[in-house]
């Protein structure tokens, strides 16, 4: 980190971040819009693939906060995708609920990882999402039928949380790189190219 540049935690965004971050969740939405249904039967059918699968909802936002680099872009590109989906998913304005709480628990878990300035690195990204994933978990909770809570389908559920979670930001992690080391964007302050 360069001294006396602002962190990641206390510098503003700006116009172009604030576009990034608003393209990612614009893409968010598309992607929860198009997989709803497919998704909403796995949940019915058979939670732990459910839970497998809705990793790949957290990709997005998880990419945005590695590119853009400020601490709240996980929630704030969460929020996006929940507000431009209402009206498209059979949960409708609740769907907002567990996607801002993931932002909020990766955003929450950097931001105390990463408070001695250090960059940004994937056990940083992997820790903040097994985070979500136990998050998740529990919001998830309420909503599970009561002949699916049973001990051996909650573990598995669970298992499928860490595991898409985890895929989520290995796979963020990666693009990421691959993105940063293109030269397509340059690193913002804290993130590590490699």
């Amino acid at each position: 980190m360069v001294s006396g540049s602002p962190s990641p935690a206390t510098r503003t965004l700006s116009t172009r971040s604030l576009l990034i971050i608003a393209a990612f969740g614009a893409l968010g939405a598309l992607l929860l819009i198009v997989v709803a249904p497919v998704t909403a039967l796995l949940a019915a059918l058979f939670p732990p693939a459910y839970a497998v699968a809705a990793g790949m909802h957290s990709v997005l936002p998880f990419l945005a906060r590695r590119l853009v680099g400020f601490t709240w872009t996980t929630t704030i590109d969460f929020a996006l995708v929940g507000i431009l989906a209402i009206g498209f998913t059979p949960l409708g304005v609740l769907i907002v609920i567990p996607l801002v709480l993931t932002g909020v628990g990766f955003d929450l878990t950097l931001l105390l990882l990463l408070r001695r300035r250090g960059p940004l690195r994937l056990w940083h990204q992997l820790l903040a999402a097994l985070v979500t994933a136990v998050l998740l978990f529990l919001v998830s909770l309420p909503v599970f039928s009561p002949h699916d809570l049973t001990p051996l389908l909650l573990l598995l559920t669970l298992a499928g949380r860490v595991v898409g979670q985890l895929a989520a930001a290995g796979i963020a992690w990666a693009i990421g790189g691959r993105v940063l080391r293109a030269g397509i964007m340059r690193p913002s302050t804290g993130v590590k190219a490699g």
